[in-house]
């Protein structure tokens, strides 16, 4: 009998054609959850399609809040005076997508920060470690990359794994307990999932690529 897995997915962005490759090759079952480090929209037009595929599996497929489902529920809001041209522009595409359905949008709204169970715990962004996870800002648990000039994740001395996405620039990134999921899809890398019982990775390499990381100037500082 096949042991049942808890499979993470890392930032999609849109990617869609490559998210449904990566579950063909994942097989998942039905009593088996996917957990979605997000980013799940943006950079990418078919955002749509990712955000409804995994509202209408949204038991079996666990999502959180990455920093562009902050930044769309903004630009809902009308607030775009933190965005550089390029972002607004990501924003306006995805916003055109979902604007009619209202229950995307709440369902954005309603997606915790984290999901931590005794065995792991999900973010988008980072932590500092000696501090309680619920004491963190909204901006340092979706965004943070470095905590006084180093990464986040060199300070980390738990015990328990932390899966997370949101620095491409590092790729695919297993160190100190800590495992970036954010492997660059978007970019013309890859999409990948990391099996938590078996730390196993299996991975979608990108059709094409979609954003020129060196001129997307969100992906390197927001």
């Amino acid at each position: 009998m096949t042991s049942k897995r808890t499979i993470f997915i890392g930032d999609i962005h849109g990617c869609y054609d490559e998210f449904m490759l990566l579950l063909e090759k994942l097989q998942v079952l039905k009593d088996e959850t996917v957990y979605l480090v997000w980013d799940i929209i943006n950079k990418w037009p078919k955002s749509y399609e990712v955000l409804d595929f995994v509202y209408q599996n949204r038991d079996q497929f666990k999502a959180i809040k990455g920093n562009h489902e902050i930044n769309i529920l903004k630009f809902i809001e009308g607030n775009t005076q933190w965005r550089t041209p390029a972002g607004i522009k990501d924003m306006q595409k995805t916003f055109e997508q979902i604007w009619d359905r209202i229950e995307l949008i709440e369902y954005l709204r309603n997606l915790p920060l984290s999901i931590e169970t005794p065995n792991f715990l999900m973010i988008h962004g980072g932590l500092i470690p000696w501090k309680d996870i619920s004491d963190h800002h909204v901006d340092e648990i979706t965004r943070l990359r470095e905590y006084e000039w180093q990464p986040w994740h060199s300070y980390y001395t738990w015990e328990k794994p932390i899966i997370y996405g949101h620095w491409a620039v590092q790729w695919l990134h297993i160190t100190d307990n800590t495992i970036c999921l954010d492997s660059g899809c978007v970019y013309g890398k890859e999409l990948t999932a990391y099996i938590l019982e078996t730390k196993k990775i299996i991975s979608q390499k990108a059709l094409k690529q979609y954003k020129d990381p060196f001129k997307d100037y969100t992906s390197w500082k927001k």
